[in-house]
């Protein structure tokens, strides 16, 4: 090969390596965004894997209003709840491993869509619902007996327990659709006494 072919051979291959080179550098950001991106999704057992984006939940319309958001583990999609202590607090059971809590609503993040609900009552019996739910559900376990949280008073509580029970114990209003042993997310936001007023897709 002559000296001008094996120069030209020579530029052609350091292109190549440096393009390479170039491509792996701008890639790398987008490859860690995505891993961390997909770390914050697994931090919470409630909603593991179910989305890549999360929407703010957002405050209420009243004291004792009702979220629901979509939310999976790799075993089933199961979805979740939480009840509005004030207009800005919320009540929730976050999954297992983690405690029942209060937490502010602009700050929670969760999979959409997200609904939001009143419950067709007076708002002094949704005001003792979200009372109860706040002075006595805080800091409990999580039931991981989901065929009979209605019932099983073991002193834990899942997401959809907390809320059903806030209401059913405190004003007798039964939040569940199918009046079955065990209430679900769905359960609650099918029920005749629950109305949707806002949707966060």
């Amino acid at each position: 090969m002559s000296k001008i072919g094996r120069i030209l051979v020579s530029s052609a291959a350091s292109a190549v390596m440096a393009g390479t080179a170039m491509f792996g550098l701008l890639a790398a950001p987008a490859q860690a965004a995505e891993t961390a991106a997909s770390s914050e999704i697994g931090i919470a057992s409630s909603d593991d894997g179910a989305c890549k984006t999360k929407k703010t939940v957002g405050n209420a319309r009243n004291k004792g209003d009702v979220f629901h958001s979509y939310a999976k583990t790799s075993v089933f999609k199961h979805n979740h709840v939480g009840i509005y202590y004030t207009t800005k607090t919320i009540v929730e059971a976050p999954g297992k491993g983690s405690k029942s809590r209060s937490v502010t609503a602009s700050t929670l993040k969760k999979c959409g869509p997200i609904y939001k609900m009143s419950v067709n009552a007076k708002q002094s019996s949704r005001d003792k619902a979200a009372n109860h739910a706040y002075n006595k559900f805080r800091g409990l376990a999580y039931d991981t007996d989901f065929a009979n949280n209605k019932y099983n008073n073991n002193g834990k509580l899942n997401c959809s327990e907390l809320v059903w029970k806030a209401y059913k114990d405190s004003v007798d209003i039964d939040l569940d659709k199918n009046g079955g042993l065990g209430v679900y997310p769905d359960n609650i936001k099918d029920d005749g006494s629950t109305v949707v007023y806002q949707t966060i897709k």
